[in-house]
């Protein structure tokens, strides 16, 4: 092989494999993070692969020249989808995207993509037209396909581990088509110096086929099936293992990586193994090989996580993305294997008289169109209507029915056949567990599988819990009041709410404080349609059936993408608390997010956005609050709390900041129903608690601080590596001492300067401070010191003693619920023992009888 071309065709693969992935963030910026926009990406990214391939089929003169054309029109491809996706991002654009539906959004996509794709799809027949033989194409083809997936392993790992980080999304866009081009010079190169410009020598077959016949079907159709079942396969991993993972970037990278690389190994392996082996053999026995192993990896894995147990961070990111790729390999690797080796062995199978380029652009296009129905089905369909476990079996057993197809039955090999189907069926991966179960006083509710994660509802020790993907716990009974809280701070800070947003619902008992406040139109934006229901069915006691109520909308969709597409005006935009180094999460955190929901602010309007300090370094802090001083420069911060290692704080931007009317507030309080009464909201004096200071005289804290955009995604990429998930890692977070020396900076750059919103006042400025010595006494009690904890406790009740008494009065009936929860389980703990005595009784007294019969 030449060594220029295998060099032209590695880059080649690294560039298709990273325009994949920028298309992937780009197209999610502009249709949403959502599954439906990942199934878009996918179908057309391989269905342009596969048309290319298939035009590629015909390919008979001056192959090299035409493969060098072809990564040129890759190179502008690439360019051109980064000029489409850009002008998509117009607000036009999204409104007119915003209308149509997935049809429209289906357009976008492949308006964007299908230049490149169809080009790089063509490039696999177009070289190995020049450099294979008729008779060895299956071993030649099968190492241009192992080269150039090795190149996509390269591709994938530089993007998904830094390179829009690194110089951003546009410069990795142009590197992509640099790539290219480079690719196609070199190409065209070769072809002028070695006169390579001729079709490869073919030696006629002395089996021949018709084109069409029946073994060319056959040997379709595997191509189709081995593709369908590949994919969908990594779709179905993937959502696997989210369910013990971190579930960042970098990790779906790493996982991604490990896909390539065993791809690439199993071609290569067939590749070599062909000149040995009998093609059929060797592909009926990879996919014998990948139908036992899709069931044993699964069971492996569960071993290896312990039954699903969370995977987390020891010590940094290298180590960390190391297990996940031992994992990967261990469980996943081998089927990938399997289904690499199977094209190449396809290949050599092919019999006819024409070129290499027709059975490589042939089977080719069958299997990248075979990958995108399985990615599709069994993302979209399999998932939510299967599950996890049944779809598992299914393709174990497709596996086994494609061997037979592959190489038709005789006697011993469908015996190994039957024998790996009965293999399959015994051990039948559909009983793998799919929600952890952290201890003896975890109750599964419910569990729902869909294309955007898993959704469980789990009762901890009564505390019930909304959780997506296992880990992730959404809301909860327990902490029903801090989360109405996250509602109520911003409503109240509006004078007259009449239309509100919340992106994101959960439990829905954020929402609920639109209820308690009187709103009269509210929109609720969730990503997760698993969530809703879950909502709908479980929390309903504390949401107040939000979603029941009128004047309630429910819109399924990524919130930024609907803000975006939306025309509306809202007095106030609440945004959820969303995890930093979730894939997507870090685009909510961005200039450009902030951006669209300051344009769809009503005058003096608010947007609020929470942010989960347990889960942010100082330094992911000071990028989002310097990011969010740039389009709100007059912004408030928030306690939500005053908790000492979970605290959760707002960012408060006004639209145009107006001193709050502290009557109608404490009458707005007043009116608050029952249900949603907070300690701490029932006086203007409470809520100053709350209150850490006005965030625009502080602006210089953030001076040294990127801002997180579109371009560059600091949040995304730079939360995963400060993340630890073990109490040794947890003096990282932006929590305990370290936040409440900020909160006294923030205060002190707001001292003797007017408040934009509480008016001049002793009492409001006692509870300002009544708040900051709130935080010290949690700090203090958290690390036992016991003087200093009684010293600002004192301080707190002389400072609020109305606000304290309120609190312990709700306290009183907490308490007092908790009380007759448990006498409730004790008695019914008292009425199993009784059961239990008397079953025994009633056992000692049968023993008895026999015995006495017996004397």
């Amino acid at each position: 092989m030449n060594p220029v071309l295998a060099l032209c065709f590695w880059l080649s693969g690294a560039a298709a494999l990273a325009l994949e992935m920028l298309w992937m963030r780009s197209a999610g910026l502009v249709l949403g993070q959502t599954a439906p926009t990942t199934a878009m990406v996918l179908a057309c990214y391989f269905g342009g692969l596969g048309v290319g391939a298939a035009a590629g089929r015909r390919i008979t003169s001056e192959p090299v020249r035409v493969y060098g054309r072809l990564e040129w029109g890759a190179a502008a491809g690439a360019l051109w989808s980064l000029a489409v996706f850009r002008a998509l991002r117009s607000d036009p654009a999204q409104a007119w995207l915003g209308a149509g539906g997935a049809g429209r959004a289906l357009v976008a996509v492949a308006l964007a993509g299908l230049p490149a794709t169809v080009c790089l799809g063509a490039t696999l027949p177009a070289l190995g037209q020049a450099l294979a033989r008729r008779d060895d194409v299956g071993p030649v083809g099968g190492r241009l396909y192992a080269l150039n997936t090795f190149g996509g392993a390269v591709g994938c790992a530089v993007t998904g581990f830094g390179l829009p980080l690194l110089i951003g999304v546009t410069a990795s866009y142009t590197a992509v088509a640099a790539a290219s081009a480079l690719a196609g010079a070199l190409a065209l190169l070769v072809a002028r110096r070695a006169g390579l410009q001729g079709a490869a020598p073919t030696r006629p077959s002395d089996d021949p086929i018709p084109p069409g016949g029946g073994e060319r079907t056959r040997l379709r159709a595997v191509a189709a099936g081995a593709g369908a079942l590949g994919l969908g396969l990594e779709v179905l991993w993937t959502r696997l293992f989210a369910q013990v993972l971190h579930n960042s970037v970098y990790s779906f990278t790493a996982i991604a990586l490990v896909f390539l690389v065993a791809i690439a190994l199993g071609a290569g392996l067939a590749a070599a193994l062909l000149r040995r082996v009998a093609p059929a053999a060797l592909a009926g026995g990879a996919l014998l090989g990948a139908a036992l192993w899709t069931v044993a990896g699964v069971w492996l894995f569960t071993r290896w996580t312990d039954g699903l147990s969370y995977v987390g961070m020891h010590s940094g990111l290298g180590e960390y993305v190391g297990r996940i790729v031992a994992l990967a390999a261990a469980t996943a690797g081998p089927v990938a294997v399997a289904s690499g080796a199977v094209l190449p062995a396809l290949w050599a199978q092919w019999r006819g008289g024409e070129g290499a380029a027709r059975p490589l652009g042939d089977l080719a296009a069958a299997n990248t169109f075979g990958a995108v129905a399985g990615a599709l089905a069994a993302g979209l369909l399999a998932l939510p209507l299967l599950g996890i476990g049944a779809t598992l079996m299914l393709a174990a057993a497709s596996y086994v029915v494609l061997a037979d197809l592959v190489r038709p039955a005789r006697g011993r090999w469908r015996a190994l056949g039957y024998a790996a189907l009965l293999a399959v069926v015994i051990a039948n991966p559909a009983r793998v567990p799919l929600v952890h179960v952290g201890s003896d006083h975890d109750v599964v509710r419910a569990v729902a599988e869909g294309p955007s994660g898993i959704v469980s509802v789990v009762d901890s020790a009564g505390d019930l819990q909304l959780r997506l993907d296992n880990y992730y716990v959404l809301g909860g009974s327990a902490a029903a009041a801090n989360e109405r809280r996250l509602g109520l701070v911003p409503l109240l800070l509006h004078p007259a709410p009449r239309r509100v947003a919340f992106i994101g619902l959960a439990t829905g008992i954020t929402a609920s404080a639109a209820v308690a406040v009187g709103v009269p139109r509210t929109t609720v934006v969730e990503l997760v349609p698993e969530v809703p229901r879950a909502a709908r069915a479980f929390f309903a006691p504390w949401n107040a059936g939000v979603l029941e109520r009128p004047g309630v909308d429910l819109v399924l969709d990524d919130g930024r993408r609907y803000l975006a597409a939306s025309d509306e005006q809202f007095d106030v935009i609440v945004a959820d608390l969303f995890i930093p180094w979730h894939p997507g999460a870090g685009s909510l955190y961005t200039r450009e997010m902030y951006e669209t929901a300051a344009r769809r602010l009503a005058a003096g309007g608010i947007f609020c956005q929470w942010l989960p300090l347990y889960q942010l370094t100082r330094q992911e802090f000071d990028v989002i609050a310097r990011t969010f001083l740039s389009v709100f420069p007059r912004a408030t911060l928030w306690r939500a709390d005053f908790y000492p290692n979970r605290p959760v704080v707002g960012l408060i931007g006004h639209a145009a900041p107006a001193a709050l009317d502290l009557d109608r507030l404490q009458e707005r309080m007043g009116q608050l129903p029952a249900w949603s009464r907070d300690a701490l909201l029932g006086t203007p004096r409470g809520l100053a608690m709350l209150y850490a200071g006005d965030l625009s005289v502080a602006a210089d804290l953030f001076d040294a601080a990127p801002a997180n955009t579109d371009d560059r995604p600091l949040i995304e990429f730079t939360a995963p590596r400060l993340t630890r998930i073990n109490a040794a890692g947890d003096k990282d977070w932006f929590t305990g001492d370290a936040l409440a020396a900020f909160y006294d900076a923030v205060a002190a750059r707001g001292e003797n300067k007017p408040d934009p919103l509480f008016p001049p006042s002793p009492e409001l400025a006692d509870a300002r401070r009544a708040g900051a010595d709130l935080y010290r006494y949690a700090l203090a009690a958290t690390r036992h010191d016991e003087a200093d904890a009684t010293r600002l406790a004192a301080a707190v009740r002389e400072l609020v003693p109305e606000v304290v008494a309120a609190g312990e009065s709700a306290d009183a009936v907490a308490d007092l619920a908790d009380a007759q929860r448990t006498l409730i389980d004790l008695r019914a703990e008292q009425d199993d023992v009784r059961r239990r005595l008397e079953e025994m009784e009633q056992r000692l007294g049968g023993l008895t009888a026999t015995e006495d019969a017996r004397q």
